[in-house]
């Protein structure tokens, strides 16, 4: 019995281990009861993983949305992108105004509640601006409208927009933002913070079109406004000081206008307007019922510009002895670029000095004879001067069949031989003409900052239209203010685009070697050449042209001269004038000589 008992196992506390059922369905419920908890947790963290998530992302997704916004408003108050152009005839040059629209320009005063499903046009406005119409707002279009009403009236030059923080709640959310407006005229930005209100539609957020979504101080039937200061406005004056506007030329064609904004009184707002005034909140009967900012009034400045009153003077006197009814005179400084008058006739009509586009005809010869020194051909270049030539099948014809026979290129200049001309430009390497259009500014630029026309040259398509290119006709065109610069640039020896104030923009020297030879060029035409006849005061040097400006049998032409004399270059056209040399030219002597009597 003893070595039986001997035989049991024991467990290390001397025990017999246990072969109840019980005992093994206690450890197995143990076990499942802890895989339930383990799994129940795992699931609970999933979930509260998923919604943290989803939160992150609906946090995320309305804070861009509000960032759009902000975006797209800080655009349109910087660039003015619903702007539409209109054009002031009177100063020849475009402004920009606010776009009508169906909506009030107010923030929405009556509008009817908009409904809870919006259309894709109630969503995307004007400009690109994103935001929703939902119960008791205003329409989007409404919003977009106040935004640019706000803009126009409060002159915005400059916007900046800071997101703040997000709070949600469910399906909406407000985003706090800070603003700052640069107003043209105030010395200082005009801040603000303000709340943007959000709602979520389907899985997108959008910002609620809202008046306050522009201003906090808005509400349905107020709108932002300024008040102007009662500072004195600059003035727009000449070289001495005195103001453009006491001349009618001028000021009709180049000052411009205050209200609405024209022409140089546009392009320097800026600083001639006085400046100061507040920032106000009117109401529907223009009453202002909030001051937001004032800032202090002060006097507008004087901007001074290249004009001269005695040279512009001197050029309307000298236009009113033209023979036929419309032509125009430039005058510009050889020094600088500098316009120093601008002369239409009939005075204060059509801009045509700087507007008009015309072939510059034999005046576009000064180019070709850069365009050949420059390509190694000198004053006694021989050309051959017939009274015709043939080019690609097209006969083209000296005035008045005139024949020289072989002759050096500074006599087939001072004459304005066209056959020896087109000879010469033939002879020339590809694109040699077109490069030296392009030193004297031919590029279709437009020169002024207002509209203004300067030179254009196409290239040629073929051996016929470089003939005529040769010529200052084909697809050439010029305005009389680019023909004075083209003068000048011989004067000095760098093109200088023509410029009102400031300087110029842009400078194109031409090569030094060419220019003493396109200097005497230029005096010859007035020695010996085509208008030796013209009584000039002084040292003067010029070319003439003859345009023709449409088929004919003969042609109709306009007249050309451009010159210059000392610091001052100038371009004369007489629309419909025939022979540069008869109709224009005696015009550039009246200038000249009224510019040493002109007090």
């Amino acid at each position: 019995m003893g070595e039986e008992h001997a035989k049991v196992p024991l467990t290390p506390g001397g025990f017999t281990a246990s072969t109840s059922r019980r005992g093994r369905g206690r450890t197995r419920l143990l076990i499942a009861l802890a895989v339930v908890i383990v799994l129940l947790a795992a699931s609970g963290a999933g979930y509260l993983w998923k919604v943290r998530s989803d939160n992150r992302a609906q946090d995320r997704a309305a804070t861009a949305a509000a960032e759009a916004y902000l975006s797209s408003w800080q655009s349109l108050a910087s660039s003015g992108d619903t702007a539409t152009s209109t054009t002031d005839r009177a100063a020849g040059t475009g402004t920009a105004t606010a776009a009508p629209s169906a909506a009030p320009a107010s923030a929405g005063p009556s509008a009817a509640p908009a409904s809870a499903a919006p259309t894709a046009a109630q969503e995307q406005g004007r400009a690109g601006v994103t935001a929703v119409a939902t119960p008791g707002t205003i329409s989007v279009d409404q919003l977009v409208a106040s935004m640019v009403d706000a803009r126009t009236r409060l002159n915005v030059t400059g916007a900046r927009f800071v997101p703040g923080a997000l709070e949600r709640t469910g399906s909406t959310a407000t985003v706090g933002y800070s603003a700052s407006l640069t107003l043209a005229g105030f010395p200082e930005p005009y801040s603000y913070d303000g709340v943007l209100h959000l709602a979520r539609q389907g899985k997108d957020w959008k910002v609620q079109a809202r008046p306050d979504a522009i201003h906090p101080a808005l509400a349905p039937g107020l709108r932002l406004d300024r008040t102007t200061s009662t500072g004195k406005r600059g003035q727009l004056v000449d070289v001495n000081g005195q103001p453009l506007s006491g001349d009618a030329e001028l000021a009709g064609n180049l000052v411009g206008q205050v209200a609405p904004l024209s022409g140089l009184q546009r392009v320097h707002d800026a600083v001639l307007a006085p400046q100061g005034g507040t920032v106000a909140v009117r109401n529907e009967r223009n009453e202002t019922v909030n001051t937001l900012r004032s800032y202090p009034m002060t006097d507008g400045k004087d901007v001074e510009t290249t004009l001269d009153l005695k040279v512009q003077r001197a050029g309307e006197a000298a236009m009113a002895t033209a023979s036929k009814p419309t032509g125009a005179l430039v005058a510009v400084d050889v020094r600088t670029g500098g316009v120093l008058a601008l002369v239409n006739h009939p005075l204060n009509g059509y801009g045509r000095a700087i507007n008009g586009r015309y072939p510059p005809g034999s005046t576009f010869k000064i180019v070709t004879a850069t365009a050949a020194l420059i390509a190694g051909k000198d004053a006694n270049t021989p050309l051959d001067c017939t009274q015709t030539v043939a080019v690609g099948g097209r006969t083209f014809a000296n005035a008045e069949n005139e024949e020289f026979g072989v002759i050096p290129l500074r006599e087939a200049f001072a004459h304005s031989c066209n056959t020896a001309f087109i000879r010469l430009e033939g002879s020339l390497p590809d694109s040699a003409l077109e490069q030296a259009a392009k030193l004297y500014g031919f590029d279709s630029s437009r020169p002024l900052p207002i509209a203004s026309v300067g030179g254009s040259f196409p290239t040629p398509k073929d051996a016929v239209e470089s003939a005529a290119d040769a010529l200052g006709q084909g697809r050439v065109n010029a305005s009389p203010l680019q023909m004075a610069s083209v003068a000048a640039a011989v004067a000095s020896g760098t093109w200088h685009q023509p410029f009102v104030s400031g300087s110029a923009p842009r400078s194109n020297p031409l090569p030094a070697a060419v220019v003493p030879t396109l200097q005497d060029f230029m005096r010859s035409v007035v020695t010996e050449g085509t208008a030796a006849s013209v009584a000039f005061p002084g040292e003067v040097h010029g070319k003439t042209g003859t345009a023709e400006y449409k088929d004919g049998n003969p042609p109709p032409t306009h007249g050309w001269f451009v010159g210059y004399r000392g610091d001052v270059a100038f371009a004369v056209i007489v629309e419909d004038g025939g022979f540069g040399a008869q109709s224009a030219a005696p015009i550039a002597a009246h200038f000249l000589q009224n510019l040493d009597t002109t007090p």
